[in-house]
């Protein structure tokens, strides 16, 4: 079954990877539509990849027909409403993360995807790297001998990555469309953490939501393994820098505790994103490069001893996670596949989240 998808949203996100990615796969996919508020952005991307339906709202998108899925890039503010409409319309839905910014409306999501019958898929796309289903596959039986977890990410963001003619930009977005995304998003804030204050907003929506969820994803697809209660306790959390820096730190039942912090470094060039998981017997990391890196790879580390020596084992895994995120969805929507990140892990993740952030007040 080929599937017949339409994107939402023609940032970034959209461009470097989804839209790219959803016109290779073409024994998969059919890309018959692009909803996307600049004209400047749609008109480009729909005569790079030979997009047919070209329109301004996911409305437009979804009365147009002739789809079976739509791919949610807008803005995280955005995704709820969007999500919920295509569910309506009898669409499997892909969206990326965060899925939604408040729990309120990550339960109507649940419900509402059970109503359809449908897909929802999140894109947390990290659960589909070889490197971390290496690790997980090496893991114990239990999270007895688990002593610690430490997180640390410096994100320089898009700067390094992207020159000024690789991405198409629209500055021909109403500013009444924008001024309307920017309170949704605002209001979505205070619902969750009781402030919609900018530096608020850009610490929890843009900050705890849109970065450290990636690798407290990974962080519970662990412990699950593992077969550890979840969620885990939270003891702390923090944000500085006007938002720009978030920490968080979670408990869990042996008593171990999990430190992650991750720092916007807009100023350098320098990307790094480590996960480790400190063992009894062993360390077992995972490195990240940029996600806007393709074909760079994750290197999975396991170290311990063996006699009188420690070993260091490393497995360097280059596929793309963005890709396989895709194709994984296509056998959710085809073959009935069960979907690896649906929107009750995605919960779990805001949860957590949440709960830092308002530790931290």
């Amino acid at each position: 079954m080929r599937v017949r998808v339409g994107v939402v949203g023609g940032g970034v996100v959209a461009q470097a990877m989804h839209i790219p990615n959803l016109s290779a796969l073409q024994s998969q996919f059919q890309l018959v539509g692009l909803a996307e508020p600049s004209e400047v952005v749609r008109s480009a991307l729909g005569a790079r990849y030979g997009i047919g339906g070209l329109h301004a709202d996911h409305h437009a998108l979804i009365d147009a027909g002739g789809l079976d899925a739509i791919v949610v890039a807008s803005p995280a503010g955005t995704h709820v409403e969007i999500v919920l409409d295509a569910l309506a319309a009898g669409l499997h839905v892909f969206v990326e993360k965060p899925m939604c910014i408040t729990l309120a409306d990550a339960d109507a999501i649940v419900a509402a995807r059970d109503e359809a019958g449908r897909i929802v898929q999140v894109g947390t796309m990290k659960r589909y790297d070889p490197a971390v289903e290496r690790l997980l596959e090496e893991l114990p039986d239990s999270a007895a001998d688990l002593r610690y977890i430490s997180v640390v990410v410096n994100d320089p963001e898009f700067k390094p990555f992207f020159d000024a003619s690789d991405l198409v930009a629209g500055t021909d977005v109403a500013p009444e469309v924008i001024a309307a995304g920017r309170a949704a998003e605002a209001a979505q804030v205070e619902a969750a953490v009781g402030s919609a204050e900018p530096d608020v907003v850009r610490a929890f929506s843009d900050h705890f939501l849109g970065s450290v969820l990636h690798d407290l994803n990974v962080v519970h697809g662990v412990l699950e393994w593992l077969g550890e209660p979840l969620p885990p306790a939270v003891v702390s959390g923090d944000w500085w820098n006007e938002g720009r820096a978030v920490a968080g730190s979670i408990r869990l039942a042996n008593g171990a505790r999990g430190d992650l912090v991750w720092v916007q470094m807009l100023d350098t060039f320098e990307y790094r994103e480590t996960i480790s998981f400190f063992f009894g017997d062993s360390v077992r990391s995972l490195t990240f490069p940029s996600p806007w890196l393709r074909q760079f790879p994750t290197i999975y580390r396991r170290s311990e001893a063996v006699g009188r020596t420690n070993v260091a084992r490393v497995a360097t895994s280059y596929t793309e996670s963005f890709v396989r995120e895709l194709v994984h969805f296509h056998g959710c929507v085809a073959d009935g596949v069960p979907c690896r990140t649906p929107p009750e892990q995605a919960r779990l993740d805001i949860d957590v989240l949440t709960r830092m952030f308002l530790a931290s007040t």
